[in-house]
């Protein structure tokens, strides 16, 4: 190594050993505190740009729906039910046992004023009787389809062969009675033997129903004298040519109730009930033939009867107004719903009619009375109430 080489070594060791020389000095005792280097700053990374969108996809065409298989045996659908035909029309005629339109034909009114009728396929035609012998006697010669009638008179037709039939009650319990004259001295129906009663024909419910109760006493026809005098009891009671008069609720409820009979005479009259017939005093008879060959409708112009009688129990004033239209005399309506009341009891407290419905006709009722009827000579021979009344439209 020569000089100049080791000179220039030994000046590279001089440096470092002044710096660490001088550090010591500067520090006394203490500890050297670092010195802190400034970090160089960081600059400060540049954001990276936004990454270029993808290009978009082509829009792809909507893949068809499948069509939808096939049901195996797929059901037809039902047509729709075709609307119900009207009823066939029926037209019939009635005969009742008064001599015009009363207010104790209600339910006929009310059937045709409230439509049930229409409703049913009825026309219906309401023809007068004298009694309840003529209105059976139109029936049987075919000037009728149906006739109000008492049972008796319908026996005495089908004694004499003809072929009816009962088919309903439109009342089932008796509403005949008889009023008497006790001024006159009528006390008993003994007192009766040489007085005349009057009643609404020869061949009536009227006659019939007294001709009862004065047989059931020992009483003949003979012994009396029966005058027709319609429904005009009260002139001919108060003008003395009859002491007793064979009448029903709303007669009676005219004279005594209406002043038909003066209020100071009214304590002369009393009244009497039939006992002999607890059961229907009105049954609708048609010739047999005729029943078979129009049977629905006849049974419709049952139900439609039916109808009105439930919506009169319902109603009786509107019922007492449509009266007022309908039936001669009834502008009283006072009296229209007395007597309606009067109908409605006897519609609903007859025999067998709790247990069987309205209309019903009881046959062991009317038996009894045809049996009397026959034994008292009435009747010209015995009668088959079981034979003549059905009730088949009944329930």
């Amino acid at each position: 190594m020569n000089k100049t080489t080791r000179r220039r070594r030994l000046s590279w060791l001089a440096v470092p050993l002044a710096a660490a020389l001088l550090f010591t000095a500067c520090g006394g005792d203490d500890e050297a505190e670092p010195v802190a280097v400034a970090p160089e700053p960081v600059a400060d990374p540049e954001p990276a740009p936004d990454p270029e969108p993808e290009p978009a996809a082509e829009e792809a065409e909507p893949a068809p729906e499948p069509e939808p298989e096939p049901m195996a045996d797929e059901p037809e659908p039902e047509p729709e039910p075709e609307p119900a035909a009207p009823p066939e029309p029926i037209d019939i005629r009635l005969v009742t046992w008064g001599g015009g339109k009363f207010i104790d034909f209600i339910d006929l009114y009310v059937a045709e004023e409230n439509g049930y009728f229409a409703e049913a396929g009825v026309t219906l035609e309401q023809l007068p009787g004298a009694g309840a012998g003529d209105a059976v006697r139109q029936l049987v010669a075919g000037n009728a389809d149906i006739a109000m009638a008492d049972a008796l008179s319908g026996f005495f037709a089908t004694i004499a062969g003809a072929e009816l039939e009962g088919i309903y009650c439109p009342y089932t319990q008796n509403w005949m009675t008889m009023l008497v004259n006790t001024g006159a001295g009528i006390e008993s129906p003994e007192d009766l033997r040489g007085k005349t009663v009057a009643v609404t024909s020869q061949a009536s419910t009227s006659k019939w129903y007294a001709a009862l109760l004065l047989a059931d006493n020992g009483i003949t026809e003979e012994d009396v004298t029966f005058a027709a005098t319609g429904i005009a009891f009260g002139e001919a009671l108060l003008g003395g040519q009859a002491q007793a008069a064979s009448t029903w609720g709303s007669i009676n409820w005219a004279l005594l109730e209406a002043g038909g009979i003066p209020a100071d005479q009214i304590d002369d009259y009393e009244i009497w009930q039939y006992e002999q017939v607890p059961g229907p005093n009105d049954v609708y008879f048609a010739n047999r033939s005729w029943v078979d060959e129009n049977t629905d409708g006849v049974a419709r112009f049952i139900d439609a009867l039916e109808k009105a009688k439930v919506w009169i129990q319902e109603n009786p004033e509107a019922a007492a107004e449509i009266g007022s239209r309908y039936a001669v005399g009834a502008d009283n309506m006072d009296r229209n719903l007395a007597v309606i009341d009067y109908r409605i009891q006897m519609q609903t407290n007859g025999p067998g009619v709790a247990e069987n419905g309205m209309g019903w006709c009881d046959v062991a009722t009317i038996q009894d009375v045809a049996d009397q009827a026959t034994e008292l000579g009435i009747l010209p021979d015995s009668a088959d109430a079981s034979a003549v009344i059905s009730n088949r439209f009944i329930g």
